[in-house]
């Protein structure tokens, strides 16, 4: 069987009602299971980062509670993802779409487990998080991010597997184990075959394609260390097939508990910080002839033009009122017509639009800003020095051999001189020093890859050795499909990143510009010590587009998608107009709780 057909064979099984399902191995493994509610300590609330208290319910899509492992009579904590087992079941578990109450939960069992000093099982099986504003009333994004900040520092020691679906931020919540396993007939993807698909050859049918793209099967995973292991998976037609993967799961959670049982915890934290760092890692081997090697590729590179639409006729009372075609905030449609970011109609000149750092003058609703115009609307003048601009994927290690998508990449310098999506370095706010760290949503939407990851790195390393406080601003789509699980590995490397500052006490201003989506939301950004979003900014758990090619073409209402949205649930404390950044930030920066930290 060819690597393709094994791919799509496996895709296709990964969801497959068959799979073994999460009930099956805690009933099989497992005795004497306890629900989270009949817990007597475990508490259902969390405090938002504006002191607001949520409290979560159960999520059918997620077994959460207490338990004895059978083959060591060692009780653990389980959270285990489930997804259904024939039609009926597919309501009850919204389809294989945890929501926030699931991550929630999640959070908050991993606290009772390090109350408790009981090791940590979790099991991985979704598609990915519910998007719906259920969920985003309950801010899924931020406690994404916070059950990743929290597996990643946990004082109790945690075993992960992924038995079907490992879907985006969805799944990578739970999975950064000390131990970290994989079903050999399940995957782990940083989006849906189907949702790349349609975004990069414009059809849903082009899975062959998309799944060479996106690398998801498990040889892939242990290749670039994002799993330990692989665990043997029968023929799902085989008649004995539950009997067999069940017993191959049993044998390696009995060795694994019984190997972590012997490990300190303090080496199982650091080892597991250095896996997540090295996914994406740069080549720490010279190359020979790099810098001619680059000159070459730009002497090759065809000459790109970006098509633009041509600037249709002004009317003469258009010239005669702004001496130009006016500036218009419309509101803005998807392919069929349906608003999904709406505008207030106001005009104005082409100047003024400009001169309002790219928003409109009347609603301050946003465009989206390159990182050359963030610099200069938060930095002094002449202040910033850029680290590490030449850094690009050809200095990834060898062994994250990505599919091959330098056709885009070649046509980023007609659009910017930025050579990544993320711009690191250093500067003053009204004279304060700063390391700061700007998407540029210009270079292929701001969308997070290896060298995004290794930049945030390389700049909180920079900021922790200068004791500067960092500000960071993103714009961006969220993690970069075309380098497949890597991408969404660099989730988790930001938020080590983040807590590595943390650590330091050094201050942590989190910017979400327009727009803020997927990967970054349920990452780095949200770890700030203060979070700023620009008035009107687009935040989502997903883009629209996603969102439709995930749920069978239901969207999601404009207003939920949106800064004051996520401010008024808890998750924002400020939303400012663009142009009132800097003196925020300066003034912020002045007050004695962040100077003391800076001295």
């Amino acid at each position: 069987m060819t690597r393709i057909s094994r791919m799509i064979e496996i895709h296709e099984q990964s969801r497959s009602y068959k799979k073994v399902k999460s009930k099956y191995i805690i009933e099989s493994l497992y005795r004497d299971f306890t629900p989270w509610y009949e817990l007597e300590d475990f508490s259902n609330k969390i405090t938002t980062p504006t002191g607001k208290i949520i409290e979560f319910v159960d999520d059918p899509a997620v077994i959460i509670g207490t338990a004895t492992l059978r083959s060591r009579n060692k009780k653990v904590a389980i959270i285990a993802q489930q997804t259904p087992s024939n039609e009926v079941e597919r309501p009850k578990f919204n389809y294989g779409l945890v929501k926030a109450d699931g991550y929630g939960l999640s959070y908050s069992m991993m606290h009772y487990a390090e109350r408790h000093g009981l090791m940590l099982h979790t099991f991985i099986d979704t598609i990915g998080g519910d998007p719906f504003e259920y969920s985003a009333e309950k801010l899924q994004s931020w406690l994404i991010s916070y059950c990743q900040a929290k597996m990643i520092t946990l004082n109790t020691k945690t075993i992960s597997v992924i038995i079907g679906s490992g879907g985006s931020g969805g799944a990578i919540a739970l999975q950064l184990a000390h131990r970290r396993f994989m079903l050999s007939r399940a995957e782990y993807s940083v989006i849906t075959a189907e949702g790349c698909s349609a975004i990069l050859f414009r059809s849903a049918n082009n899975i062959e394609e998309a799944l060479k793209v996106l690398q998801s099967t498990s040889d892939y995973m242990t290749k670039y260390g994002i799993v330990d292991k692989v665990i043997k998976e029968p023929s799902l037609d085989s008649s004995d097939y539950l009997t067999k993967v069940l017993d191959n799961i049993q044998k390696t959670l009995s060795q694994a508990t019984d190997e972590l049982d012997r490990s300190d915890i303090n080496y199982l934290q650091k080892n597991l910080r250095e896996k997540i760092e090295e996914c994406g890692q740069l080549d720490k081997k010279p190359r020979k002839y790099q810098a001619f090697t680059k000159k070459l590729k730009l002497w090759l590179i065809p000459s790109y033009q970006l098509k633009k639409n041509v600037t249709p006729e002004v009317t003469h009372m258009q010239i005669a009122l702004y001496g130009a075609e006016p500036y218009v905030c419309n509101d803005e449609k998807d392919l069929e017509g349906k608003v999904i970011r709406y505008g207030c109609r106001n005009h104005s000149t082409e100047k003024e639009f400009q001169e309002n750092f790219y928003a409109c003058p009347y609603c301050q609703k946003p465009s989206s800003l390159g990182s050359d115009h963030y610099l200069d609307l938060l930095l002094d003048s002449g202040s910033f020095h850029d680290l590490h601009p030449d850094l690009s994927t050809e200095n990834i290690d060898g062994r994250f051999n990505f599919h091959d998508y330098s056709e885009s990449l070649n046509k980023m310098p007609v659009r910017t001189d930025s050579k990544e999506s993320l711009i690191t370095g250093y500067g003053t706010i009204s004279d304060v020093p700063v390391a700061i760290a700007v998407c540029d949503f210009r270079f292929m939407g701001g969308s997070m890859g290896a060298i995004f990851g290794e930049k945030m790195k390389l700049i909180v390393d920079y900021a922790i050795r200068k004791k500067l406080p960092l500000i960071s601003v993103s714009a961006t789509g969220g993690a970069r499909m075309q380098e497949g699980t890597v991408a969404l590995y660099q989730m988790a490397k930001t938020i080590s990143a983040v807590l590595k500052l943390k650590d330091a006490g050094l201050p942590y201003i989190s910017i979400l510009g327009h727009p803020t989506t997927g990967g970054a939301l349920a990452s780095y950004t949200v770890l700030g010590d203060f979070i700023i979003a620009e008035k009107k900014a687009t935040i989502a758990f997903a883009g629209d587009r996603v969102v439709k090619l995930t749920s069978g073409g239901r969207g999601v209402d404009p207003n939920v998608m949106s800064s004051e949205f996520y401010a008024k649930h808890g998750g924002i404390n400020l939303v400012i107009e663009r142009y009132q950044l800097k003196s925020t930030i300066s003034g912020l920066l002045r007050l004695p709780p962040w100077n003391k930290r800076l001295k």
